[in-house]
């Protein structure tokens, strides 16, 4: 969910707490309810994005008084060093942001909780007043007592949360697909692939659907032939979605279908596609579990690196890449381009294959702009770099 200033100001006009949003007049004085704020609303059971609002007085008809002198201000940096000091159950820690909005001139600090699957959060040891193994959470516009536990059924429901029970079957795979080393899987044979602990959750190869075929990708290994066979998620033998992975390089690389983009760019007007993977949806956690958490689909056998497949950890960062594409794609110059290693060796194999060279043009025009815009500043702090 992305942070919007008018969903923060619609809060403020309700004059009222709730589930998920809690008001402070100013930023805590005390590590302790500081930590316990943090973990009532990471375990929030609207199990929504939690926003403590910093700098507005609830009782004073929720005026807003600003936080612009607060000698205690806080940025998300120290809260994530302040988090990371506190012993944790797992080792897993609620996720959070401070983001400052201007209201009449004042500003107003929102600190973001992030909702998750990893609930309940609590502490393994205890710190300060915030107790171990007290697990807390937030009902309606009240948290838990810091020396008190939540009630049996508020637990279950965040212990329910955490291991998908109260999710779709669709949900379930999205969750069980993101622990990909807790799969059985053989693709290299085609043999059905099953969660370890929930076995009813399988992925199956439809052989009878399988073929020959030819992507612009597969030029660029030593071994241009490529395979498409059908899968299938299975709920207890119930088909609960339909998709297809590929072989590339001789059966040597296994991989679910990729999503494409293609438009045209604006000052030229040229075609331009990519293809891509989405960490954040079924086909981007099937490429993730398939290629082991690694990301990689590269045999390595060449020292200059194209990136075939663009990946990108949700929508929100593929946009930006679009944006940064559609800016500079006229700027790459595809004559040198050409006589990158790989490229020109991909080139080669496809005009003697009778394939589309201009195609296998555009994967490397795409890997260029995705290789710039990872190096741009504002990237930075990816997560995901290849």
């Amino acid at each position: 969910m992305s942070f919007k200033k008018d969903s923060i100001m619609k809060l403020i006009h309700l004059k009222q707490e709730g589930g998920y949003w809690d008001f402070k007049r100013e930023w805590h004085g005390n590590k302790t309810d500081l930590l316990h704020d943090i973990i009532c609303m990471a375990n929030n059971l609207e199990f929504r994005d939690g926003y403590i609002i910093i700098g507005v007085d609830e009782e004073s008809d929720y005026i807003v008084s600003g936080v612009n002198d607060d000698e205690n201000r806080k940025a998300t940096q120290n809260l994530v060093d302040f988090l990371r000091d506190k012993d944790f159950a797992g080792d897993v820690r609620p996720t959070v942001s401070v983001e400052t909005i201007s209201i009449d001139g004042v500003e107003v600090d929102v600190l973001i909780v992030y909702a998750d699957r990893h609930t309940p959060y609590y502490l393994r040891e205890r710190f300060e007043g915030v107790h171990s193994n007290n697990i807390y959470t937030r009902i309606q516009d009240s948290n838990t007592p810091i020396n008190k536990s939540a009630d049996i059924h508020c637990v279950e429901r965040l212990w329910k949360r955490r291991f998908g029970l109260d999710a779709s079957k669709m949900e379930r795979f999205l969750i069980l697909l993101d622990q990909y080393d807790e799969w059985e899987c053989d693709f290299g044979n085609l043999k059905p692939a099953f969660h370890k602990v929930f076995p009813e959750f399988q992925i199956v190869a439809d052989h009878k659907n399988s073929r020959d075929g030819w992507e612009p990708q597969g030029a660029y290994y030593l071994n241009p032939t490529m395979g498409f066979t059908e899968i299938k998620l299975l709920y207890y033998g119930t088909t609960i979605y339909e998709w297809g992975i590929m072989d590339i390089d001789g059966s040597s690389i296994y991989i679910p279908y990729p999503e494409r983009k293609s438009y045209a760019t604006p000052k030229t007007d040229s075609y331009f596609f990519y293809d891509y993977y989405d960490l954040s949806n079924l086909k981007g956690k099937l490429f993730k579990m398939m290629t082991s958490g690694t990301l990689q689909y590269d045999s390595g056998r060449f020292n200059t690196h194209v990136h075939l497949f663009l990946i990108f950890n949700d929508h929100e960062e593929r946009n930006r890449f679009n944006t940064f594409a559609n800016k500079h794609y006229d700027e790459i110059d595809k004559d040198l381009l050409k006589t990158n290693p790989r490229v020109s060796f991909a080139l080669g194999q496809a005009k003697q294959e009778k394939h589309n060279e201009e195609q296998v043009l555009q994967i490397a025009i795409a890997s260029e702009l995705y290789l710039l815009w990872l190096r741009d500043d504002f990237n930075d702090t990816r997560l995901c770099r290849r």
